[in-house]
């Protein structure tokens, strides 16, 4: 009896890995230009028109596994390293004082990939981020943000359309737009009291490079 079951188990995983094989199964690295540009919600009215934050640019680095569920989508988890933020002007004419603001974060964007032809497929869905570094970027004076340690854990959506230029690289542009807060904006009236508090949020658009290191169609063709 006990053989029997050692047996059927064997069978059954062996099975069950024949099959994960077949199933259309791939994984690989992309990497890209990531243009930073947090957004601040909920301004003072004097403070609508005053921008707080500048384009800064930096580079993700991920792997990706992706399971095409059909022809037509597949799921997609996109572990990596990112860096988020954006370049911040204080002073008069806003040149008096310049900050990268540079947040280090490991990310896990979770993605549905909607394949509209061969070549051409769209991707959306949550990214869920953590950050790792901030504050020996950030003055710890002056900047009138809050401690973005406080809000580590962010939430985010994108959205992305790719573009299949061979069997194993594929080029894309996306947009993350962040769901949670990434710190409190103090406004003060320049004299010290503050006059109000607004909201921060991380956004960014992405151009990304992806290389395929291995599919079910390239295990088929070897």
């Amino acid at each position: 009896m006990k053989t029997q079951k050692a047996l059927i188990i064997i069978g059954f995983f062996l099975s069950f890995g024949l099959k994960l094989q077949s199933q259309d199964i791939k994984y690989g690295l992309h990497s890209g230009l990531v243009v930073s540009n947090a957004r601040v919600a909920d301004k003072i009215d004097i403070r609508k028109d005053y921008r707080v934050f500048y384009p800064m640019y930096s580079l993700n680095i991920n792997g990706f596994i992706e399971y095409k569920v059909s022809k037509t989508w597949g799921i997609a988890a996109e572990p990596g390293f990112i860096t988020k933020g954006g370049i911040v002007r204080f002073g008069i004419n806003h040149y008096m004082s310049v900050i990268d603001m540079k947040l280090h974060y490991l990310q896990l964007p979770i993605v549905a990939n909607f394949y509209c032809t061969n070549k051409f497929f769209v991707s959306i869905g949550p990214e869920f981020a953590y950050m790792i570094n901030s504050q020996k970027n950030i003055p710890a004076t002056a900047t009138g943000f809050n401690d973005f340690k406080e809000n580590a854990f962010e939430i985010s959506g994108l959205i992305g359309l790719h573009y299949s230029i061979s069997k194993k690289v594929d080029i894309g542009f996306r947009y993350n737009h962040g769901l949670t807060k990434i710190s409190i904006l103090k406004w003060t009236d320049g004299f010290g009291p503050e006059i109000g508090k607004s909201k921060v949020y991380n956004q960014y658009f992405q151009f990304i490079f992806r290389y395929i290191l291995q599919s079910a169609a390239n295990k088929q063709q070897a």
